[in-house]
């Protein structure tokens, strides 16, 4: 589990370096551009993620990356030829996609954001759709060379690529926003202006890994077949969580566009802690799960799934209370200024609190519907996410009108720990023991450390209403105190991530 441990690390840096300059771009956002115009671009954007999720990280990686395993333990030319003649085939599907959808942008717009046509925002947001459009090519090609680099035990590179998306929102904010009579156009040519630039800077890696390009077209090859087979019922599994995304933006244009715009900007901040850990661990763990169910070595499967889950507990639970108590401070200190209103503030951490409730459900269910994916199983997945998405539309229903913009993340987070319930209870039943009592005593000693970090927050608020004071010191302070009694609670996934970590021999006991 050591070089899991270290390729995690790696991630989670080049992840980091994302958000940093991610933040840096919604600060510039929310400081240049009014609650209107912000809430107009992020509804928008919502739609070319949600193809992004189904066609590219979601579905596509799920069916890929076990059959593109295989064949690399096989034959490593015949690998790459597979993984060619899928770049092909999912640029053509991509692009008819794209034409379809830039056709239809106005009616789309439409039930996207219903909130918006008495507004009349309708023609700037499909303007606005038309030109992002593309970018589902360009990320969904983003994604192949990710699986395939990370099949490659290449993962750096693929974490940091996303931060020349940032970059060229950030160049675009401050170079052509200003120059545009719509200044909202400039936002939509920087994301495909990033997605060009995010594929051109890992064409080295691909390089130096020997990877070949075959310009060739086939719906006969076995690989091929095979993965369309698997990637149907994932197609389906993967639109439930973007429809999920689709009916919080639905709900959310009800309310208004502050709340388009408050959804956006908590989603960004619980997506740190998730993207650094929860994205990160699911990334390292699915490649080394296939190999080894590939090999049919089940229990280093389910011992790897066992650590997958405790390391996300270990870190997404301080993280989860943190984000509660300091996540007020956090946002006012991030983006208030400019445009970006008290009131905008406000109704972001009101967002973000309901949002982090669900945090650790978030971050353990990419690990666990990987084990199903490398299983090759592909319905049970898209089942409990089909029931999670019912409970989701059920509770916005039951939610908005009590808890406006916060009930729509109070429902997300319900309907995320109802579908990582569901997974789990089904993989124990298929595989065995998946280490829960390991798992159990990780999640009590970090609730324990996570409580005493909890009150040492509290206080710091509590002795300076200074922003800077709070978040910082809060931070380190909070960071501190949870490393230290994790040490002495001997949490050992603290002691793995601060340092390269001591072989641990665990009895058979931890993975029944």
């Amino acid at each position: 589990m050591e070089r899991l441990t270290k390729n995690v690390k790696l991630v989670s840096l080049g992840i980091l370096t994302s958000r940093i300059f991610g933040y840096i771009r919604d600060v510039f956002i929310g400081h240049y551009f009014p609650t209107e115009a912000r809430g107009i671009f992020f509804a928008a954007w919502v739609i070319p993620n949600s193809f992004r999720r189904i066609f590219g990280e979601g579905a596509l990686s799920a069916s890929f990356i076990p059959i593109f395993s295989k064949y690399l333990c096989q034959d490593k030319e015949e690998a790459f030829r597979f993984s060619s003649i899928t770049a092909n085939l999912l640029l053509i599907i991509t692009s008819i996609f794209v034409i379809i959808g830039m056709a239809l942008s106005p009616i789309i717009c439409g039930i996207v954001a219903p909130g918006f046509v008495k507004l009349g925002l309708i023609p700037l947001m499909s303007r606005t759709l038309n030109i992002i459009f593309p970018y589902i090519s360009l990320v969904c090609v983003f994604a192949l060379i990710v699986a395939v680099l990370n099949s490659l035990s290449k993962f750096f590179i693929t974490t940091f690529a996303p931060t020349m998306v940032n970059l060229s929102f950030i160049g675009c904010i401050i170079f052509l926003c200003p120059h545009l009579p719509e200044p909202t156009i400039g936002l939509a040519i920087a994301v495909l202006i990033g997605g060009v630039l995010q594929i051109a800077v890992q064409i080295p890696s691909l390089i130096s890994c020997g990877v070949r390009y075959y310009p060739e077209v086939s719906l006969s090859h076995p690989g091929v077949r095979e993965m369309g087979k698997k990637m149907l019922p994932s197609i389906i599994g993967v639109s439930v969580f973007s429809i999920n995304s689709a009916v919080d933006t639905i709900f959310g244009s009800l309310v208004g566009p502050y709340a388009v715009s408050a959804l956006y900007y908590a989603n960004r901040l619980v997506q740190l802690p998730l993207s650094l850990f929860g994205t990160s661990v699911g990334m390292v763990s699915f490649p080394t799960i296939s190999r080894y169910v590939a090999e049919n070595r089940m229990d280093l499967a389910r011992q790897t799934l066992s650590w997958s889950l405790r390391m996300v507990i270990a870190v997404v639970l301080p993280a989860t209370i943190g984000l509660m108590i300091l996540g007020k401070p956090i946002v006012s200190l991030l983006f208030e200024h400019g445009k970006f209103s008290h009131q905008d503030a406000i109704s972001s951490y009101y967002v973000l609190f309901f949002y982090a409730i669900g945090l650790i459900f978030y971050s353990g269910i990419n690990s666990v519907t990987s084990f199903f994916y490398a299983l090759g199983d592909t319905k049970t997945p898209v089942i409990t996410a089909i029931i999670a998405m019912i409970i989701n539309i059920c509770l916005n229903l039951v939610f908005l009108k009590p808890l406006s913009e916060g009930g729509i993340a109070l429902a997300t987070s319900i309907a995320s720990g109802v579908n990582i319930s569901l997974l789990l209870v089904s993989l124990k039943k298929r595989i065995g023991g998946i280490g829960i009592k390991g798992i159990g005593r990780t999640f009590l000693k970090s609730c324990m450390a996570s409580l005493i970090m909890a009150v040492t927050l509290l206080l710091v608020i509590w002795f300076s209403k200074n922003l800077f004071f709070q978040v910082g010191w809060g931070i380190i302070l909070g960071l501190a105190v949870y490393i230290v009694i994790g040490k002495i609670l001997r949490i050992s996934e603290i002691e793995a991530i601060l340092a390269r970590g001591k072989k641990k021999t665990r009895t058979s006991d931890e993975y029944r």
